[in-house]
């Protein structure tokens, strides 16, 4: 019997129409469906097989009990994690892995930054599983040539951005032209082409530049990322533009 890891997303309330039909067809075909136990399309994917009373699903956690079980008519399996991992994220991406290798193939319903899902099309990708990936803010499926590490990876940072130890680290490995080779160097350049202002502990950005960089506060803490535009602003502005 072929069988289907869906996983998806916390973040998304309601399941697009282009996944109900493929839903549907799970259905035709009387396909295994593994899903988790987490909100968002777990719990959605749970919901939607059982209003149409379809009872091959299995639902696996790792906890004694699911988080989420929306049916009884559903198997729960425990995924069992190594001793040596203790964080309830690691505990889960196992549990995914687990989802992962079980079944045939992998259908994420994403919203372009949840970093579960994203690890999910990952692993799908390096094990050589079938892929299926619904972006909900493209509204469609992703075509098989978007189906690439490097692409994928592309739409997550453009999202969640950059650290400064990555843009760093891709300035070296690029033919711009620059003496950044540290973190403090970035920020350095950034302040004296005048796109950063310090103040204390804060960076302002100048609000021409505001759409190079993400800029994230956590309980008074601020985080900036960078978008992958900002390696073509370096460019832009260095002296002699790139190697040869």
């Amino acid at each position: 019997m072929k069988s289907v890891f869906i996983s998806g997303s916390m973040s998304i309330k309601f399941l697009p129409n282009e996944v109900i039909t493929s839903f549907n067809k799970i259905i035709a075909q009387n396909i295994q469906v593994y899903v988790g136990d987490a909100d968002g399309i777990d719990t959605l994917t749970q919901n939607y097989f059982a209003s149409k009373n379809y009872a091959n699903v299995t639902v696996c956690t790792i906890k004694e009990y699911p988080r989420n079980l929306v049916s009884n008519i559903f198997d729960i399996k425990k995924i069992s994690c190594d001793e040596s991992i203790k964080s309830e994220r690691e505990k889960q991406t196992s549990k995914d892995g687990y989802m992962t290798q079980t079944s045939d193939y992998s259908f994420v319903i994403w919203d372009g930054k949840s970093k579960g899902s994203f690890a999910n099309i990952q692993r799908a990708l390096k094990s050589g599983k079938k892929l299926k990936v619904y972006h909900v803010g493209f509204n469609r499926c992703l075509e098989k040539e978007e189906l690439t590490l490097s692409h994928i990876e592309n739409i997550y940072k453009s999202n969640t951005g950059y650290t400064a130890s990555e843009i760093v680290a891709k300035i070296k490995a690029s033919n711009i032209y620059t003496n950044i080779t540290k973190v403090d160097e970035l920020k350095e350049w950034f302040v004296t082409h005048k796109i950063f202002k310090q103040y204390q502990n804060k960076v302002e950005i100048d609000s021409n530049y505001k759409d190079y960089f993400i800029v994230e506060n956590y309980r008074g803490n601020q985080t900036i990322k960078y978008k992958k535009d900002v390696l073509e602003l370096i460019s832009e502005n260095s002296i002699f533009g790139v190697r040869e």
